[in-house]
């Protein structure tokens, strides 16, 4: 291997990838069965620790081979030859949250003989067990799913260089009124983990944020990510968004990102938040798409009586061995599958009700609301659009959008648009 490529700074998912895709093509370590050599190989391989410290493996052919190789490592107790290796696996393990598999000697070993070094490799999952007192079931069984498992888990985030969030409104409704205020408050109606809110609070230092949450685990998880990148305009709120009235004040811009969908009423969610928005204001809105769930719901199919079960760390990882059992060939791609907080929200959600564009159309009128336009992440797509519906530049005709959709999978996982309010708010 050259040398030079052994000096790794911070890493961009779609740069791991191409790390791990890299070392599998061009070091038989992924495909020996000598797993003394391969431990030495990791041991003294810069390259392949720095991506095991930096985020959760996303190749399965990886995590298929590190898991062997922690095993042998565990029942050999070679642990202590290869403390370079023994750290990396440690860091991984808190990445992913102990999702790899575990066998049952290696529990056996793990249940008898417990080591602290050895036994971080594999995870320490507590879920919390609070019960957020809220009177609906469904918000209910969503708020304990996310204060047990705070979804994502992330611990950088890449954000674009700063601007004026009113430029940005102007550049996204060129032929809308030019009415944003010079220093913005933006609601984030389900901040999560802080993510998304960082992601903002980066891009858009001349914005005062609120962030609302009615899991304080993520809540907990946001403020001490957001401190961490020194975030401070930022106030929190542990609220359930149908709440959004007890602030008592109406916003520049609001968004809400993987929330609706998990509501008892989504449009009815939707519509609090509307009369939080002042006249003219915009909304980013991003829900479940149907017709993309419909290859989660057909895996979730597969899972028999565990979708009924109290969600626990061995439960998610008897959802992963049972999905990459059945479905060897085809082993979900998302980043979710490989994280056991992800594996929850991906594949166990308490509640969830998607959409599709028809939907959207009608939440969108029924609220005074004008949509400015579909944010599609694929350039690809993108061209595609333009060339099939030159006529809509701002991506913004309800009616090429469900032609379009009914061709071409667009929208993987969630819809993700922007909206905004009539001039008088009504």
């Amino acid at each position: 291997m050259p040398k030079d490529i052994l000096q790794v700074g911070p890493l961009l998912w779609g740069s791991i990838r191409a790390g791990w895709h890299y070392l599998r093509r061009y070091c038989d370590v992924f495909g020996s069965s000598d797993l003394q050599s391969a431990a030495q190989w990791l041991e003294e391989n810069e390259l392949a620790r720095t991506l095991l410290n930096e985020a959760p493996v996303t190749d399965f052919a990886v995590e298929n081979q590190l898991t062997r190789l922690r095993r042998w490592l565990l029942l050999s107790d070679k642990w202590q030859e290869f403390p370079r290796l023994t750290e990396a696996m440690r860091a991984q393990a808190a990445l992913n949250g102990g999702a790899w598999l575990i066998g049952a000697e290696e529990r056996a070993w793990l249940n008898s003989r417990y080591d602290r070094n050895t036994a971080l490799a594999y995870g320490r999952c507590a879920p919390s067990s609070s019960r957020p007192d809220l009177s609906d079931p469904v918000t209910r069984a969503v708020a304990e799913q996310y204060e047990s498992w705070p979804y994502p888990q992330w611990t950088r985030v890449l954000a674009d260089p700063p601007r004026s969030f009113r430029d940005f409104v102007q550049k996204l409704d060129p032929d809308g009124p030019d009415t944003m205020a010079s220093a913005p408050e933006i609601l984030i109606a389900g901040c999560g983990t802080g993510r998304h809110l960082a992601r903002w609070a980066i891009r858009y230092p001349d914005v005062r944020f609120t962030a609302i949450d009615v899991s304080r685990a993520s809540l907990r998880y946001a403020e001490a990510r957001c401190a961490e990148l020194g975030l401070q305009h930022i106030d929190f709120r542990q609220l359930d968004l149908h709440r959004v009235a007890d602030l008592k004040r109406r916003f520049d811009a609001i968004s809400c990102t993987g929330v609706l969908h998990h509501l008892p009423e989504p449009e009815k969610g939707w519509a609090v938040l509307v009369e939080a928005l002042k006249p003219n204001g915009v909304m980013q809105v991003s829900v479940f798409s149907s017709v993309a769930r419909l290859a989660v719901r057909a895996i979730r199919t597969t899972l028999g009586d565990l979708t009924n079960k109290p969600v626990t760390g061995d439960l998610l990882r008897e959802v992963r061995r049972r999905v990459i059992e059945r479905f060897a060939d085809g082993i979900p791609t998302s980043v979710d599958f490989y994280t056991l907080a992800g594996v929850c929200d991906l594949l166990m959600p308490r509640h969830e009700d998607p959409f599709d564009v028809p939907r959207i159309r009608r939440a969108i009128d029924s609220f005074g609301l004008r949509l400015l336009r579909f944010r599609i992440r694929d350039l690809g797509y993108r061209r595609r659009y333009l060339q099939e519906y030159p006529h809509d530049p701002l991506f913004r005709d309800f009616d090429a959008w469900t032609a379009f959709e009914k061709q071409h999978p667009t929208f993987h996982g969630m819809y993700s648009f922007w909206c905004r309010a009539s001039r008088d708010g009504s």
